[in-house]
């Protein structure tokens, strides 16, 4: 029998059906609610032993497992399963785990995809993201519409942030390298990541794989509100945007440095931290480091 950790945000308002779920299909599914941001990673990183945890919420609660999961070493770390049940939900949009009974019969017969993970370093701290980590306006982006949380709808809240943010951002100046290209620029956003999706469905990175070794790199040059109108439906539709402020790339290591202004950073929908000039942030491809249902 497979042995299961369902993990569920203590918030999620689906939290009966998700307990019902898990009850009606095995006696070996543990089911565990947070109680805090960060208690997802220490619930994760105490899953030596079981075959399979389950991430019951959005971006950021699968942010916080992965993290956790990172702690296990890898032959005895568990595999993850996705049940989305948060507000933005952007990774849902481009991986699916599908059913309870189809994980479970995956990790059963061991039928399990690979996929990357980006590893960030700054400042000597460390993490992982699972789907995109944003610089600049969209890490204000992502603090604001945290801290209204659960006060109103999930695309009101993240429309009006951006707006929002858009009409007072200044934006930094960064030095971006990669492979053998050095740019400088006044990004108001430079985007990493597996996924293609963040802000409640933007397509900011179309280019981007999950599983190729290489991470996608959108960085996008000073707008306004009057350009976000513009390119909303091509950004929902995860188009190209053929604008010359803004560029798309692929690699498998970049490294940003904050020339001036301070660098506001957020990993799979959570504020991280804060750059001051000077600070560099290297981020990392990890290939097929994450098994998953």
């Amino acid at each position: 029998m497979v042995k299961v950790k369902m993990i569920i945000h203590g918030r999620s308002n689906v939290i009966s059906k998700l307990q019902r779920m898990a009850k009606a299909n095995s006696e070996d599914i543990d089911v565990v609610l947070t109680e805090n941001a960060l208690h997802a990673q220490s619930l994760a990183e105490t899953s030596d032993g079981y075959d399979l945890v389950i991430s019951c919420g959005g971006d950021g609660t699968n942010n916080h497992i992965v993290n956790g999961l990172m702690t296990i070493a890898s032959d005895r770390r568990p595999a993850l399963g996705f049940m989305p049940a948060g507000s933005g939900n952007d990774f849902a949009r481009i991986y699916s785990s599908g059913s309870l009974e189809e994980m479970l019969k995956r990790c059963a017969n061991k039928s399990f995809h690979q996929l990357d993970l980006i590893k960030i370093e700054c400042n000597s701290i460390e993490t992982h993201v699972l789907n995109m980590m944003t610089c600049g306006i969209g890490a204000e982006i992502a603090n604001t519409v945290n801290e209204r949380k659960f006060k109103m709808p999930a695309t009101f809240n993240y429309y009006t942030a951006i707006i929002a943010w858009l009409a007072k951002y200044k934006a930094p100046t960064l030095e971006i390298m990669f492979d053998d290209q050095k740019i400088k620029s006044d990004a108001f956003l430079a985007a990493l990541g597996n996924g293609s999706y963040a802000g409640n469905g933007l397509g900011l990175n179309p280019q981007s794989t999950i599983d190729d070794g290489l991470m996608g790199i959108s960085i996008i040059g000073n707008v306004g509100v009057i350009d976000f109108l513009k390119y909303q439906s091509t950004l929902k539709r995860c188009d190209y945007v053929k604008d010359p402020r803004v560029s798309y790339h692929k690699s498998a290591e970049v490294s940003i440095k904050v020339l001036n202004e301070s660098l506001p950073i957020e990993t799979d929908g959570e504020f991280f931290a804060r750059l001051n000039p000077g600070d560099r942030l290297v981020a990392k491809i990890l290939p097929a480091a994450l098994t998953v249902v």
